[in-house]
């Protein structure tokens, strides 16, 4: 009996010590799965802050391309590859507040595609003209082949694998400009299946009455006895009621399309000339045309003074000759002479020639070819009255504006 105790005593610690020892053995795989998933939770945790980190060191609203990359497009939840983008491709994104992990694929604004964060990064400097926000589309939209390039400036910015259907806003011999991510692109025709009649209904300039003015000054400091001379006070009444009515102040190279009728520009265009460079010109004209965010072209006698002088956004520097505004002008120049000065003028403009002005307004067949010689796109003259599309793109008219040209007299000019 003693001995079948002690067997049984034996069992019974023997069962127990297993009971311990499997108890132990599950303890410690749990204990082994709890740090395996504490570890897990901890990678996944830096991960995403890693993630987090990259994508808000990468977001800006301005960015460039650091790498050949996809282009994307969400459906169904899923983001599914649509096309490749360039190297060093500047973009605008859609603004996303503050980043989360949701924002892995960055979306470029004004389009349905995303690019991933990783093939980005800020770039704050980078601009663009953006004057063809103020165009007028034409009635119809491109249809696209599948499989489109996107240029601008002729460089190639991304290709897509799918049909684009986008309105027309420059027609041009061989592309058609569209808004494309905020920015003015370039299709070529032969990537174009078709267009589309998508009318606007939108009021549309079919003449353009544009202002030559000359001399600026403040009556309470200066004098200016020239019946071109105007006051301050009244330049600014101009500008206030072009503002008011809000006008489109165009710009040359808006001139130059236009009258190749590349382009559709709001009923309520004008174009601000100025002839010269002299009083007034870098000091009231540029603080009223800033004031009022109005544009100006400055038709510069460059062998008199230095476009430096007239640095502003709001006013852009063409050629007035370099040295021919005396003794009758361009006509009587010989050829060659007059073909050397608009050359020199170019060179003191750093390169610039979309337009030229006749000065004193004088003008012929020889001095017309000589401007279309020297790369000019358009040339203005005086004439007080309207431009239409099929005028001379070398004789532009222009209204003079003098020291008595009232409120008044303006709203039958540009009206």
């Amino acid at each position: 009996m003693k001995k079948k105790k002690i067997i049984l005593i034996i069992i019974i610690s023997l069962i127990l010590l297993g009971g311990l020892g499997i108890f132990g053995f599950i303890t410690y795989k749990n204990y082994q799965e709890d740090q395996r998933l504490k570890k897990e939770k901890e990678r996944i945790e830096q991960e995403e802050k890693v993630l987090l980190e990259a994508i808000k060191n990468n977001y800006n609203e301005k960015v460039i391309t650091t790498k050949e990359s996809k282009l994307y497009k969400l459906e169904n939840d899923e983001y599914i590859e649509v096309g490749t983008i360039n190297n060093e491709v500047n973009l605008y994104l859609e603004v996303i507040g503050e980043a989360t992990l949701k924002n892995e694929y960055f979306k470029l604004a004004n389009s349905n595609y995303y690019i991933y964060h990783d093939a980005v990064k800020p770039n704050i400097e980078f601009t663009i003209n953006d004057d063809y926000k103020n165009y007028i589309p034409f009635d119809n939209d491109i249809l696209t082949k599948s499989g489109v390039t996107v240029y601008l400036n002729n460089k190639e910015l991304y290709s897509i694998d799918e049909e684009l259907q986008l309105p027309i806003i420059i027609n041009d011999t061989k592309t058609y400009h569209v808004e494309l991510n905020n920015m003015l692109v370039e299709i070529k025709k032969e990537d174009v299946s078709n267009t589309i009649e998508n009318k606007k209904n939108q009021a549309v300039a079919t003449n353009i009455g544009v202002l030559n003015y000359h001399f600026f000054y403040d009556k309470q400091k200066e004098n200016c006895n020239e019946v071109i001379c105007l006051e301050k006070s009244k330049f600014e009444e101009h500008l206030k009621y072009l503002k008011d009515n809000n006008f489109y102040t165009a710009t040359m190279n808006d001139m130059a399309l236009w009258m190749e009728k590349k382009i559709r520009l709001p009923k309520k265009t004008t174009v601000i000339t100025v002839d010269d460079g002299a009083l007034g010109t870098d000091t009231h004209l540029i603080e009223l045309l800033e004031k009022y965010d109005m544009h100006g072209t400055l038709f510069l006698i460059t062998a008199w003074w230095k476009m430096d002088k007239y640095q502003s956004p709001n006013l852009e520097i063409q050629s007035h000759g370099f040295d021919i505004h005396t003794n009758g002008g361009a006509i009587t120049r010989s050829k060659d002479v007059l073909l050397n000065d608009l050359n020199k003028s170019i060179i003191e403009l750093n390169g610039e020639n979309t337009a030229f002005c006749y000065p004193f307004y004088a003008h012929n067949s020889t001095t017309k070819e000589v401007v279309k010689q020297a790369g000019f796109k358009i040339a203005f003259v005086g004439g007080n009255i309207k431009t239409n599309q099929n005028h001379d793109p070398y004789k532009i008219y222009r209204y003079v504006i003098y020291n008595y040209t009232s409120v008044n007299d303006l709203k039958k000019m540009v009206n």
